[in-house]
Formats: structure tokens, sequence, C-alpha cells
């Protein structure tokens, strides 16, 4: 009996379990692969434009701004597929380029930049047995290389810079001669092309490398650079000129509607792999793209803790805003991942915070003091203090050419604010006060 009991409770546990498990198609944690890709098309437009030249021995590079969660890695594995015809161009060109993708977050010197640069490269060929065997003395340099014939010592990273571009542009000559009938050239994509310092000298190393190319008569030979809106100040820091290397794109935030079409894509993509169908309001989607405010990795966020918040197979306003701002929802995975340090761990008063949320109404417009006093309900000293502290910590910046001026620093910063604020207003969870890490 007792037994019987049991089996009965372990099947119901387990059919329970079953009915909740569904395949997600939202991504806010990777790299959004094509066929949910959306929007883009003056700047994959602009790109092609750039492999296209390059293919017919005319190289133009391009670099790529915008802020966190813009996509811009997402649109760099985009163009790495056209480049390599794996999905049809805008112009339906087949491309056939090796691409070198390469990530410089973690580079903090020249030296850090040319061996993340040569390992991109010799991974590349490496997994090209035709290209290894046309191009086999490019390829055993590769194969030999250290730090491209310099050895490492992380402590001293002195090397000589001008040998070392001789030699990487020679060998580089040498991969493209031997590959003519091969390849259209080679394309080096670089992300988080703004974390090294100036000092470290991308733009300088850039600069040098393409000039020699040039000279030796190589112009297959292509980069492409992505990062925050600090890098062309960085690469101009590093090398006055370097920034006229580049054909240069601005990444704005999505559509209303092109974040619609990103939750439908996902929807029917779900659909396709789970049992029991899910639908979604109307209602539910316009929630979704005003909590998002055209960032794609804020709607991947926001719609895939909407899907898994929902129990009916039915994605309402409700499952979005519980989704959004329950404990570990979509704004706190936000917060841990974007702005919790500016948000909470650098301030410690809620009147801070409150001035903050006003600002953010403003998006990234100057704001007045006086403004900030009237909207926030803050009185007028603690303004002054909460503006002078957070602009000694970097949280907001002040006009210097005008006098009690303030703007918070990022739209997305903004947005972010903005969806916890919405969010609270939409929800029906009575028991949250304050932000979802209180």
């Amino acid at each position: 009996m007792v037994s019987d009991i049991y089996c009965q409770q372990s099947k119901t546990l387990e059919s329970l379990i079953m009915t909740q498990l569904k395949y997600n198609p939202f991504q806010p944690n990777n790299i959004t692969h094509p066929g949910m890709f959306t929007g883009r098309y003056d700047e994959l437009v602009a790109i092609e434009k750039c492999l296209f030249q390059t293919k017919n021995g005319n190289p133009q590079h391009f670099l790529v701004q915008g802020e966190r969660g813009i996509d811009k890695s997402s649109l760099f594995y985009y163009v790495e597929l056209i480049a390599r015809s794996k999905i049809t161009s805008l112009h339906n060109i087949e491309f056939n380029f090796l691409t070198v993708s390469s990530d410089l977050g973690n580079c903090e010197n020249q030296l850090d930049i040319v061996r993340k640069i040569g390992r991109g490269l010799r991974e590349a060929v490496s997994k090209n047995n035709k290209i290894k065997e046309k191009a086999k003395i490019a390829w055993n340099w590769l194969a030999n290389w250290e730090v491209l014939g310099v050895k490492y010592n992380k402590d001293n990273t002195e090397f000589d810079l001008e040998e070392t571009i001789e030699d990487f542009v020679t060998n580089l000559v040498s991969l493209i001669d031997s590959t003519q009938e091969e390849l259209d050239g080679v394309l080096f994509l670089l992300d988080e092309a703004d974390h090294p310092t100036s000092e470290a000298g991308l733009g300088n190393y850039i600069k040098l490398v393409t000039e020699r190319l040039s000279r030796k008569g190589c112009s297959k030979i292509v980069f492409g650079l992505a990062g925050l809106p600090t890098l062309l100040p960085c690469l101009r820091d590093s090398h006055e000129s370097s920034p006229r290397l580049f054909q240069t794109m601005l990444l704005e935030p999505l559509s209303f509607e092109e974040q619609k079409k990103v939750v439908n894509i996902g929807i029917e993509e779900a659909n396709k792999k789970n049992e029991i169908k899910t639908t979604i309001s109307s209602s539910a989607i316009d929630f979704l793209a005003s909590l998002s405010e055209g960032y794609p990795h804020f709607v991947q966020q926001f719609s895939y803790c909407a899907f898994e918040h929902d129990t009916d197979n039915d994605i309402d306003v409700e499952d979005v805003g519980e989704g959004a701002f329950k404990k570990g929802g979509a704004l706190s995975q936000l917060g841990d991942k974007f702005f919790y340090d500016m948000y909470h761990a650098r301030i410690s008063s809620e009147d801070y915070r409150r001035v903050l949320d006003s600002m953010a109404e403003y998006g990234t417009d100057w704001i007045t003091r006086k403004t900030i006093i009237g909207e926030s309900g803050v009185k007028d000293f603690t303004v002054t203090n909460a503006l002078g502290a957070l602009k000694n910590k970097q949280i907001i910046i002040q006009d210097d050419t005008r006098r009690g001026y303030y703007r918070l620093p990022t739209a997305s910063f903004a947005t972010w604010i903005n969806a916890i604020r919405e969010a609270r207003a939409k929800s029906d969870i009575d028991a949250i006060e304050s932000s979802p890490f209180d």
C-alpha cells in the first residue's frame, strides 16, 4: 500500500517536472545566433562593401562602436559567417575570407595584443588543411611561433616591435600570395578592442602593420574592430592618425518593431521544438520591447525570464513583469552583468538612487540640478551632496561647459533604471518596494 502511494506520488512528480520542461529559445548569455539576428541592415551593407573592396584589392577597414548590450559581438559573428559564405550576403556575393576572430578583453599591453592576433591567425590556418598545404612557409612559421619570434616572459614585456611587425607582415604576405586561388583575403575581427589602454598601442600597431602591407603590395587584408564608444579616442591617443584607417559605425538601439520581431522569432523557434505550443499576447510583446528600449541583450534577457516564468503556455503582461522583477529575474540578471556596481555597490543611500531615477527619465540628455531637485523629491542639500558623490565615483557626468548640468554615462544604464520602475509599476508583486537586489 505504502509502495503504491509512493509510486503514484513519484509518477505525479515526474509528470509535473516533465510538463515544466520546455525549450527556451532566448539566449541572454550567448551571442545571438543568425536565425534570431535582427536589424543592423545599414551596418551590414557598409561592412559588405568593405569586404567587397578588399576582395578586389582595395582594403577598407571598419570599426563598430556601441554600448554594452547593443550586440556588437553578435554583429561580428554574423559578419564572420558572411565572410566565409556560411550565410548569404545581402548582395548575394560569395565571399571566401580566412577569418581571424580575437577578443582583446584580456590584453593589458602591446605584447598581449601581438600574441592574441598571432594566435588567432595560427588557429584559423590550422583548421583549414588546404590552406596549410598551400601556405607551407607561413604555416611553418605560425606552427613554431613564440610571440612572433620573441620568447614571452611575464616579467619582461619588452620586445622589438619593428622586427616583430616585419616578421608578421612578411609571413602574412606569403600566406596571401600562396593562397590567391583559394582565398579572397584575411579578415581580422578584433572584439573588445576598447579594453587595451592607449599605452598598449593598438592603433599604433594596426597603423604600422597596414603601412607595411601596403608597401609590400599586399591588398587583401582587412581589419574590423568593435568596442565601447571609448574605442576611437583610445586609438587616437595611441596614434593620432590611426582612426583614419577605419570606416566608423555607431550601433544604435533596435527599433520597436525590430524588438518585437526578435520576440516573435523566438516564440516560433520554441514552437518548432516543444510539443506544447506557446502563445504570447501583443501587450506582452509591447511590454518586452518597452522594457528593453532597443538593447538586443535586454530583449533576450527579459524574453528569457518571461518565457521561464510562464506556466500556462500563454505569456501575458504579468509573466513579463514578474519574470523581470522577481528575485533572480531579468532585472537582477542585467544588474549583475552590467550595472550592480554603479547602482548598488558604490551607493549606500536610497536618496542617491532616487537622484539617478530622476535622471534616467532623460536618458543621456543633460539635466539641471534644479530639475533633479524638483522631480526627485529629494531635499536640496541632499541632491547637491548626491551629485558631488556620484560624479566623483564616475557614475554620472558633469558638463564642463555649463554649471549645474549632469547626465548618466550611457543610455543602457538609463534603460535599466527605467525598466526597474516600469516593471514595478506593471507587476502585481506587492512585497517589493525597492530594487531586486535589496
